[in-house]
């Protein structure tokens, strides 16, 4: 062995020389020298996980140096209030677009961070899982799994991802008997109102799950009853209103009457407790506002001659189709409200070969020589646009007729590798003046350094439209937002916006309030098989008017319920003196 020798200062003057280290410390430095050189990453690693094992309380969030974003103050403390006050099971119920997602991530990844939540599960509704997962990994770094009733819901992997689950299959078996078996550090149920009864399905799921922490997000925890309020609560916090009969003989009017509970201090001194509420007025959060007009164009002869004998042979031909069949009429009348190029396909896989063979020669529609038009306009304001349309064979037209007309664009859609779309989201951004999209740039991207947009064709989905504008009308735009929507006169389009417009006023609506008051007409409502429906089922133009306008009052009696079920949230989460 190499002698090792400690050299130190001594205080006593008449002892100078060189120390001797004692012989168990050689020992450990001789094992120790010929060992590999410290890997710095492995070092930072251990000293993260030091620093994580000394564990300051929870005023402190260790995740906020990992994030891809910073978060708003009220974030910050809802998710150190959840963690220290409510011990991680808590009621988010912020006003619709405040972000009660980024709240529950934040809590999920200090848990995480923490060693706390190794088993995380997220159940939402079947239209924000995707949405759900790319909220936690490009925000959060959290690694993910989206599962149906064909996978496992457990991975026992060391670095155990989040996993995201949609309502509608976590509530049958097989999956229902594998998650309500497993048990789960945190559970985090986004539009809980929906698992409040204990007698539907989705009740009886939440309650057969066993989790240590469990968030419930809700903009509306209370509807048309109080006990709406005593299931919630009594889901993160059971015991903390008593019993029902003690809830409903301490608080409950005559009645039930969610206006007017008793002891009504009392009921929010406990609700306060387990449950948290920001409005756009408390967080003095403001956005640009949305500026929307809908151009009709009157289209060419042809093109209405053609328009009239599609329709025609979808609602005879629709009376007695199959499903997979009627699955194919809707498919080809929503491609004839974008282009009747993009409709051709379609036309000749159901045997319309005339069809098909007018649609193809109809090379310039109105409605894109308007769009290039406007393209043009913006193009010499020097002013960046976003132009959706929900179909390739229409994006690629769109793309061929802005060449032709000399304006440069840049063109994405979902076909694209991951590093293309990048590339053209960076040159949009720093160069081009025109990206003409798919709704792929609908889904996970923030275009805020735009705010024009033209909807070249309409999504019979309202929520697709809402992804499209949620795109530019975010946090971080500086300018009003302009939205065009393009429509043909006499189509299903036309009616569609026409209900959308004037029954529930969507384009003023705030981000989300449109799945809140689409959820009121039913949980599985489906507005586009809804229009479809009501135009196959009608035999004329002004019956499909008749029938929309239907549909249109029971949005508008959606709505009117949703904004009177949000006073009485702010009335019972509210402060004393309001």
């Amino acid at each position: 062995m190499v002698g090792l020798m400690l050299v130190t200062q001594s205080d006593d003057p008449g002892d100078a020389g060189p120390q001797t280290l004692p012989e168990t410390l050689l020992s450990l430095l001789g094992q120790l020298s010929p060992a590999a050189p410290v890997d710095p990453a492995r070092s930072a690693l251990v000293d993260q996980a030091v620093s994580v094992l000394r564990r300051p309380g929870f005023d402190t969030l260790l995740s906020l140096p990992q994030l891809a974003f910073e978060p708003f103050d009220y974030q910050r403390e809802t998710a150190s209030t959840v963690l220290r006050r409510m011990r991680g099971r808590a009621i988010l119920a912020d006003e619709v677009g405040l972000g009660k997602t980024i709240e529950a991530g934040l809590i999920a990844s200090e848990l995480r961070l923490r060693g706390l939540a190794d088993r995380t599960l997220v159940i939402t509704p079947a239209g924000l899982v995707e949405q759900w997962r790319d909220e936690l990994e490009r925000k959060f770094g959290l690694p993910t799994a989206i599962i149906s009733g064909k996978d496992r819901a457990i991975d026992e992997r060391g670095n155990r991802p989040v996993v995201l689950v949609s309502l509608a299959a976590a509530r049958r078996d097989p999956l229902k008997a594998e998650l309500t078996g497993a048990g789960w550090d945190l559970v985090i149920a986004d539009e809980a109102h929906r698992l409040r009864s204990a007698r539907s399905a989705s009740g009886k799921l939440i309650r057969a799950l066993s989790a240590r922490f469990l968030l419930l997000l809700t903009a509306t925890p209370v509807e048309n009853r109080l006990q709406d309020l005593y299931e919630m609560i009594s889901l993160v916090a059971p015991g903390l209103l008593g019993t029902p009969a003690q809830f409903r003989s301490r608080h409950v009017a005559a009645g039930g009457d969610v206006n007017s509970p008793r002891n009504l201090a009392e009921l929010r001194s406990r609700t306060r407790q387990v449950m948290v509420r920001h409005r756009r007025s408390e967080v003095a959060l403001r956005l640009p506002q949305r500026l929307a007009e809908t151009t009709l164009v009157t289209p060419d002869a042809d093109e209405q001659a053609l328009y009239a004998e599609l329709t025609e042979r979808i609602r005879v031909e629709a009376k007695e189709a199959p499903a997979a069949r009627r699955l194919a009429l809707r498919s080809v009348a929503r491609l004839a409200g974008s282009t009747p190029a993009a409709a051709a396909p379609t036309m000749t896989k159901l045997g319309w070969t005339d069809l098909a063979a007018t649609a193809k020669s109809i090379t310039y529609p109105a409605k894109l020589r308007l769009l290039t038009a406007k393209l043009g306009e913006y193009a010499a304001r020097g002013e960046k646009v976003l132009v959706f349309t929900a179909f390739r064979q229409t994006l690629d037209t769109v793309a061929e007729a802005a060449r032709a007309a000399g304006i440069s664009a840049v063109v994405y859609h979902g076909g694209l590798p991951r590093a293309e779309k990048e590339r053209v989201i960076g040159a949009f951004r720093d160069t081009e003046q025109v990206l003409l999209s798919t709704e792929s740039a609908g889904e996970g991207r923030n275009l805020q350094f735009c705010h024009v947009m033209i909807n070249l064709d309409l999504p019979w989905n309202p929520m697709q439209i809402e992804q499209r504008l949620g795109r530019l009308h975010r946090v971080g735009q500086t300018h009003d937002v302009l939205l065009t929507n393009l429509a043909c006169r006499g189509t299903i389009e036309e009616r569609i916006l026409h209900v959308l417009e004037t029954k529930i006023n969507m384009f003023e609506l705030v981000v989300g309030e449109l799945d809140m008051i689409l959820g009121r007409i039913d949980e599985d409502f489906d507005f586009e098989k809804a229009v479809f429906e009501a135009f196959t089922s009608t035999e004329n133009e002004s019956a499909f008017a008749r029938r929309m306008d239907e549909i249109g009052e029971e949005l508008a009696a959606a709505r009117t319920s949703y904004v009177a079920d949000r006073r009485n949230v702010d009335a019972l989460v509210g402060e004393d003196n309001e």
